[in-house]
């Protein structure tokens, strides 16, 4: 066939026919295809309904002929009955009328003139069912009265809208050429286009003037598939066909029905799939007038066929998914029908009976079991109350092997809730029986545990409180509070106090055991500066490393000047890692403290120098730590035995827990109180060179120490008040509070005494109070309700309060307004530096304070000097041993700091010549030296002086302290 130059211009188009369109409506050519096409049902009705007209495509797809329907039923009889009701409903609504279910229903819109195209289902004559997509269109005459209704529809479930035409030629014609849903498309017998309806100019973007004698068909198509088409139909047919318009129309020019899926191209470029069908136009005798191509735009139901195939493919997957999830099962699975005969199983019945699955199908469910008559009863248990839970049965395999397991099982059903037999769990629980008793066993454990933690509390408290009074009262004999002593009472009297404290220790370390695995013990978080941390830590045990010639030696460089961490448990934990390296290092040997800050991922890493064995860190949020490690030059470890430290009342060797005191119990809280922190520890160690134990402390950020608010309530001077400060001791253990008397009064207090929080607030109105001692656990009001009392009092809430208590809480009682939280029993040291702390302490009510500095060295004199600014009101200073003397004789000074080495006359010999003049013999005198003292220096000045300082590790704070403590009228300490 002739191609068309879609460029002709309008004035060089081939010299067609003006009223070709009109013959071809005229000749009924076009409602011919129409008609005999099978592919879209066509059915015409009368204005009431009834079927006048069923064409082919309805016979094929209804299964009805033309004579069984027309005149008969209406297209309402074929269609679902509950979607035509829907229908009715849902235009009723639409539309606010009421329409009856029915033909009205199916034609309601198309008789107000509203073209309507909707999907609804078609019951065939012999009853199956398919979806269809109807377009109604009102038949109407030439005085536009309706005469009918046109209902043109496509089977959807092969393929989505065709367009048939039925009825009444002129009336036909303009329904299908005015309907919007499909393109219709009649060309001449050369292809040039000669109608274009409004569905195609809907779908393709073009109007009809732009391509009615312009253009074929071929123009709206991807070449590329026509190339395709063309060279699969020349294969088919055995000629070459060429690409283009006779590529669409060779097949219905031969007189074949056609219908094809093709691209569309649209006037603006964009494409949609659609599905074309073409038929011949032919004349009165039956010679080609042209053709007719009706398209649907097929994006919607090429959209659901991808979906089709996604489901099936997801089906496919379901399927295997299904069957993985049931063989990767844990349980041996197993289906039997209701006579107990298997069905099915999975691979881990198979690897229960050791059976192949076609030797278990088949065979009776019961045969694998022990128990036969029992497994029997178990599915005949399930069939009647449909499911049965946790029935245990012992499997037996075909080698002899039982396994016990335990039988969950359920019926199961068809779609139509036909019984088809019970489906089977069974679960080994061999290993659950054993975790079960393990678990028993646990249980026993831990409440024996609780019991032992209960015990130990209980006991350490009792125990505490006898130890009060025991070591209390041998600190006031020993210190001479109440009178001197021999020197054989002071030795019994200093050996009792040793030994409660010791005891005490030991009591502590208990107490604090069971509270942390108790998960009772908290953190109370202050600012701790680690110079005076690690100096209170070695002076500790400086004495003692004196005596045996250890050297120690202590370094923080890399570490900041403090960490926000809990003081008396951080000085436990250092104190426990130097006793421990004391106690294990040979005499003349050396202790290294070395403190550095680090990051997480250092955390639990060993030097690699020695063996070792770390902890893991727990998860937290902290990603900076401190890192706190003794050495020491002792007897170290062997590797086997670190598997044993860090565990309480285990020492490493028997033989070694003869050799030296201990409980075991050091290492343990050194790792608990580490961990609670959120720390770890490690240990490294070379028998014969020494060992290596490390505590990493995380850093925390900074937050405001509780006592520094409570120091806002306090009175700026307590102490400015005329006359001696007084005290109030509240509590109901008499002992106890004689103890605290004692202590108070040697401090300059005078003592007044309350047993009973009722009898302190009434003591405490009557007096002018410049401290308050509070026992938490009192008759009737205890002392934290006393606390609250106490800051509603306005005359008494600025007065500061020290808790001294067994069970003393510091963050409660700091919440609360206490000045200060002490644990009895107190030492005299513990009450003076919290009197200091808390400004409650003077050197004198009306006299100056004299101090006279000893050194040869002039900076060192001046350093001195600066750090007694405030405290002293006259500095006196000298650079020789002889000038001291004659200055000290001269003037009297209230305190003497003295340097040993001076090149004249050192200072031994000074504080000697001081001591024995008995004008001087009564000044305290406090040694500040860079000489490493020895244990024979200490024992030359013992009795000479009050105290004794290397400038190694001098500190502010403890100096002005051993000032302050030397101005208190205690007796002299070596």
């Amino acid at each position: 066939m002739p191609q068309v130059d879609e460029g002709t211009d309008e004035s060089t188009e081939l010299d067609y026919d003006a009223n070709s369109t009109e013959t071809l409506l005229r000749t009924g050519a076009l409602q011919s295809a129409i008609f005999n096409s099978a592919n879209f049902s066509s059915i015409a009705t009368d204005a009431n309904g009834v079927i006048q007209i069923f064409n082919v495509g309805a016979e094929r797809m209804l299964g009805y002929s033309a004579a069984d329907v027309v005149n008969r039923i209406t297209p309402a009889d074929i269609s679902d009955p509950l979607e035509v009701i829907a229908r009715a409903k849902s235009l009723s609504i639409e539309l606010g009328t009421t329409i009856a279910p029915g033909f009205e229903a199916l034609v309601f819109k198309a008789s107000r003139g509203i073209e309507d195209i909707y999907e609804l289902t078609y019951i065939r004559k012999d009853g199956s069912q398919f979806p269809a997509v109807v377009s109604v269109t009102a038949l109407r005459d030439v005085s536009d009265a309706i005469i009918g209704y046109l209902l043109i529809g496509t089977d959807n479930t092969a393929r989505k809208l065709a367009e048939e035409a039925l009825l009444k030629a002129g009336a036909l014609q303009r329904a299908i050429f005015n309907s919007a849903n499909f393109s219709c498309i009649a060309t001449d017998v050369n292809g040039v286009i000669q109608i274009f309806n409004v569905g195609a100019e809907r779908m393709l973007g073009y109007v009809a003037s732009d391509v009615v004698n312009r253009m074929t068909p071929a123009s709206f198509h991807d070449k590329e598939e026509l190339n395709a088409r063309a060279a699969a139909l020349s294969i088919e047919f055995g000629t070459p066909i060429p690409s283009g318009f006779d590529t669409l129309c060779f097949k219905a020019s031969r007189g074949l029905e056609d219908m094809y899926e093709l691209t569309k191209i649209c006037k603006d470029g964009s494409r949609f799939p659609a599905i074309i069908s073409v038929t011949a136009l032919r004349d009165a005798n039956s010679s080609i007038i042209g053709y007719l191509f009706i398209g649907t735009d097929n994006t919607a139901r090429q959209r659901i066929e991808d979906e089709r195939k996604r489901l099936d493919q997801r089906l496919r997957d379901q399927h295997f998914y299904t069957r993985s999830l049931i063989e990767s099962n844990i349980d041996a699975l197993i289906t039997t029908d209701p006579r107990g005969i298997i069905t099915d199983v999975n691979k881990q019945m198979e690897s229960l009976t050791g059976c192949t699955r076609d030797e278990l199908i088949g065979a009776p469910f019961s045969h694998h079991f022990t128990d036969s008559r029992r497994a029997d009863e178990g599915i005949s248990r399930v069939l009647n109350e449909r499911k049965v839970s946790n029935y245990e049965l012992t499997a037996r395999a075909r080698d002899g092997g039982l396994t016990e397991v335990s039988v969950n099982a359920t019926t199961f059903y068809d779609r139509e809730r036909q019984l088809q037999g019970v489906f089977v769990a069974a679960r080994d629980v061999t290993e659950l029986k054993r975790f079960e008793l393990t678990q028993q066993q646990n249980i026993q454990l831990e409440n024996a545990n609780r019991t032992k933690s209960a015990f130990l509390a209980t006991m350490s408290h009792e125990l505490r409180t006898p130890l009060n009074a025991i070591v209390g009262f041998s600190e006031v004999l020993r210190d001479g509070m109440v009178g001197d002593l021999t020197e054989q009472q002071r030795v019994f009297v200093g050996d009792i106090f040793n030994s409660g404290q010791h005891l005490l220790s030991l009591i502590n370390d208990i107490l604090d055991l069971s509270k942390v695995e108790a998960g009772k013990m908290a953190l109370e978080l202050e600012c701790v500066p680690l110079r005076s941390l690690f100096s209170d830590g070695i002076s500790m045990i400086a004495e003692d490393a004196a005596s045996r010639h250890i050297r120690v030696e202590m370094s923080t460089t890399g570490a900041h000047e403090s960490i926000n961490a809990d003081p008396r448990k951080l000085k436990q934990i250092l104190y426990n890692l130097l006793s421990n390296a004391m106690k294990f290092t040979v005499d003349g040997g050396e202790v290294r403290v070395h403190a550095v800050n680090v990051t997480r991922a250092e955390v639990s890493r060993l030097s690699g120098d020695w063996p070792g064995r770390s902890f893991p860190l727990a998860e937290n949020e902290f990603t900076e730590f401190l890192k706190i490690s003794v050495t020491d030059s002792g007897i170290g470890i062997a590797a086997e035995g670190m598997e044993r430290l860090f565990q309480p009342f285990i020492q490493v060797d028997s033989g070694l827990s003869r050799r030296f005191q201990g409980t075991g119990l050091g290492l343990a809280m050194v790792k608990l109180l580490a961990e609670l922190h959120g720390g770890g520890v490690a240990v490294e160690s070379s028998i014969g060179e020494g060992s290596c134990f490390t505590v990493w402390v995380p850093q925390r950020p900074s937050i405001e120490d509780a006592r520094m608010k409570v120091d806002q309530l306090l009175p700026p001077d307590p102490m400015s008040r005329p006359g001696n400060p007084v005290a109030l001791v509240i509590e109901d253990d008499f002992k106890a509070a004689e103890l605290i008397r004692i202590q108070l009064e040697a401090e300059g207090f005078e003592v007044v005494y309350a047993a009973s929080a009722e009898e302190a607030l009434i003591v405490a109105t009557s007096n002018s109070l410049s401290l308050i001692t509070l026992d938490i656990m009192l008759p009737n009001m205890d002392g934290w309700e006393f606390l609250k009392r106490l800051r509603q009092t306005p005359e008494l809430r600025r007065v500061p309060v020290v808790i001294i208590s067994i069970e003393a809480d510091r963050n409660r009682g700091f919440a609360l307004g206490a000045a200060a939280v002490l644990e009895k029993p107190i030492s005299r040291q513990m009450l003076y530096e919290t009197l200091v702390d808390l400004k409650l302490y003077r050197t004198s009510a009306t006299q100056a304070l004299s101090v006279l500095i000893v050194d040869d060295d002039r900076s060192a004199v001046e350093l001195i000097a600066l750090r007694l600014l405030g405290l002293a009101t006259s500095i006196l200073r000298v650079y020789s041993g002889r000038a001291a003397i004659d200055l000290a004789i001269r003037q009297l000074p209230d305190l003497i700091v003295l340097d040993l080495l001076m090149p004249d006359v050192n200072g031994f010999d000074v504080a000697m010549e001081l001591h024995s003049h008995p004008d001087t013999a009564h000044i305290p005198i406090l040694v500040l030296t860079a000489k490493q003292v020895t244990a024979e220096d200490r024992k030359r000045l013992q009795g000479s002086v009050a105290a004794i300082l290397e400038k190694s590790s001098f500190d502010s704070a403890g100096f002005l302290a051993e000032v302050r403590r030397a101005m208190s009228g205690r007796h002299q300490v070596a």
